[in-house]
């Protein structure tokens, strides 16, 4: 047995083997079976009823993916519900599947803060509850100095200005959603997903974050003032009715879609409710969208393919630079390179657009 697995017994936060096992998207007794405890012994552990032996926390460690040190006490922990997250349908993903991606919000939300200590992540800057969704896109977008055209670079503007912006594991499959946290806003986002989408689930979220400060999810008044939210933001009604394609054929819809950043669906949608299109134009634009199968894989134009977040990884880099590297930052998180790196989109190459980010 380990001197880190002794340590780790006679110092033991059951919160974090609760918190180990969401991650790994393990029930209880699932986990209990895979380490030879009782159907009931691991729930009993995670309420503070049962003290776990060293043999027992090494067997975890090593089906949960973690080292046995995660599981002292000592760190700075978030614990989150379905509550504190917008998640726009409780029906369409399992308990266990939230469970597991706000996990991924708390482990984020640690990673977060041991980076902001070295560097000076942007502060946060959001004005919320405005009267409407449509007043709040106008809101954000004078305050973006974008009145007027599309909005570019819609990740990295929400970056600059304090947000989180992650992407989930491949294997947990919850959607995008974001999180109103301690002192910093997250957006988390699918993977994968199709990047002209993903531009409107973003707008869909920021929202979220201006309009809903208390999170109701699955709410459909909440999920309609957000579409409405997104679609006035990267679509202004205003500006939609002055350009949009006179006989609406796809080509023209296309390119007007991508100048603005979203699916040719979505702006005909938008042309649509603004009574720009016929129903019976709409239905003729959605036949021709599946028929060139751009319904589920349409092109992407080179203004919005790099949309990808890169606030944390480039604190990575910073941090690094002043002598606190990856590998330090996992000891002290506990936590292996590999899930740091996933938490942080962090690889070897850097982006020539980053963050304004200074040292502590």
């Amino acid at each position: 047995m380990t001197t880190d697995a002794h340590a780790s017994a006679g110092a033991f936060d059951p919160t974090r083997l609760a918190m180990a096992r969401a991650l790994a998207g393990l029930r209880a007794r699932e986990l209990a079976e895979a380490v030879g405890l009782a159907p009931t012994a691991v729930a009993r552990i995670e309420l503070g009823q049962l003290r776990p032996d060293p043999s027992v926390l090494a067997r975890c460690a090593d089906r949960l993916g973690v080292q046995v040190g995660f599981f002292a006490p000592g760190r700075p922990h978030l614990r989150l519900d379905t509550a504190h997250a917008h998640f726009r349908s409780l029906r369409a993903t399992t308990a266990a599947k939230r469970a597991q991606a706000l996990a991924h919000v708390e482990l984020l939300w640690e990673v977060t803060s041991a980076l902001d200590e070295v560097v000076g992540l942007p502060p946060v800057d959001l004005d919320g509850q405005h009267d409407g969704p449509e007043r709040a896109a106008h809101a954000v977008r004078r305050a973006w100095g974008a009145e007027s055209g599309p909005v570019l670079d819609l990740v990295r503007t929400l970056e600059a200005r304090g947000v989180v912006v992650s992407r989930l594991p491949q294997h947990v499959a919850v959607g995008v959603f974001s999180c109103v946290l301690p002192e910093r806003p997250m957006i988390v986002l699918a993977a994968p997903e199709d990047l002209l989408r993903q531009r409107f689930s973003v707008a869909h979220e920021l929202g979220h974050l201006v309009l809903h400060p208390d999170a109701a999810p699955g709410s459909r008044v909440h999920e309609s003032e957000a579409d409405a939210f997104a679609a006035e933001l990267l679509m202004p009604a205003e500006e939609i009715a002055g350009v949009f394609p006179l006989h609406a054929d796809l080509d023209a819809v296309k390119e007007l879609a991508d100048a603005y950043g979203v699916t040719a669906a979505s702006l005909a949608a938008r042309g649509r409710a603004l009574g720009l299109m016929t129903d019976a134009a709409h239905r003729r634009l959605l036949t021709a969208l599946a028929k060139r199968g751009w319904r589920t894989a349409e092109p992407i134009d080179r203004e919005h393919a790099g949309e990808h977040p890169n606030l944390l990884c480039r604190a990575v880099v910073l941090a690094a630079e002043h002598g606190v590297d990856l590998a330090a930052l996992a000891v002290r998180l506990r936590v292996d390179n590999t899930t740091l790196r996933g938490l942080t989109g962090f690889t070897e190459r850097t982006e020539n657009a980053r963050p304004k980010l200074r040292l502590v």
